[in-house]
């Protein structure tokens, strides 16, 4: 089958013509499943959509989006998660009765990029997310999104903040600095503003655009900009 464009010529001139393939590549799904007749439910998902195909178990490792049934997030679907990360790549959707008591961080960091309620699903809605993963992005419920954003505060006020970090990976100092660069500020005002010497101004910005490969202070406070942090 055909996943790309073929070139051929108009007859009589030789010139080429492209011509586009009318049936890309479908996206492969596979899916890790308790029982059967979870997994039943996902092909029904699946079935109607002509954008979508369903791969054997075996195949798991080829697919382009796993999608996990489970009845939550919790340390057993976790350890699940892990496991299928160590012989397939792709992103994960999973397919939950309830939002559970598991780290929902660290399902972001396994690569779990979309959720949705089992009660709640269909097949048109399937194929969305699935296509906005595909796509790079993220799909998840406003349940999963506030408690992402509690483990977030968490972490920064517990682990992060009293060792002088932020979630961008930035210390608190280095986030000062940026901001007043972006407000105008030279190495004196900035010195003069946090009452530290020019010379640990300097420091904290040579050994920041060092770490991230800044290449000067406009590309610093672009960085953290695009990063949401000032």
């Amino acid at each position: 089958m055909s996943v790309g464009p073929q070139t051929r010529t108009w007859p009589g001139t030789g010139r080429p013509a492209v011509v586009t393939d009318r049936h890309p590549r479908r996206i492969k799904i596979a899916v890790e499943a308790v029982d059967v007749f979870s997994r039943a439910g996902v092909a029904g998902l699946i079935g109607p959509s002509q954008d979508l195909q369903l791969l054997p178990t075996p195949q798991l490792p080829q697919s382009d989006v796993v999608v996990v049934v489970a009845p939550r997030l919790s340390g057993l679907a976790l350890r699940r998660l892990r496991g299928l990360r160590e012989v397939c790549k792709a992103p994960f959707l999973l397919i939950l009765d309830n939002v559970g008591d598991g780290d929902w961080l660290a399902a972001a960091e396994v690569g779990v990029a979309g959720a949705m309620w089992r009660s709640e699903v269909t097949p048109d809605q399937f194929t969305e997310v699935v296509r906005t993963i595909i796509g790079g992005g993220s799909q998840l419920p406003p349940e999963v999104q506030g408690r992402l954003l509690k483990d977030v505060a968490h972490l920064q006020q517990t682990v992060l903040g009293p060792r002088g970090l932020t979630a961008s990976g930035l210390e608190t100092r280095e986030v000062d600095v940026l901001r007043l660069i972006a407000e105008g500020l030279d190495t004196a005002e900035i010195a003069d503003r946090m009452k530290y010497s020019e010379r640990t101004v300097k420091n904290i910005l040579y050994a920041m655009m060092t770490r991230l490969n800044l290449r000067n202070r406009s590309h610093a406070v672009a960085y953290a900009m695009r990063s949401g942090i000032i």
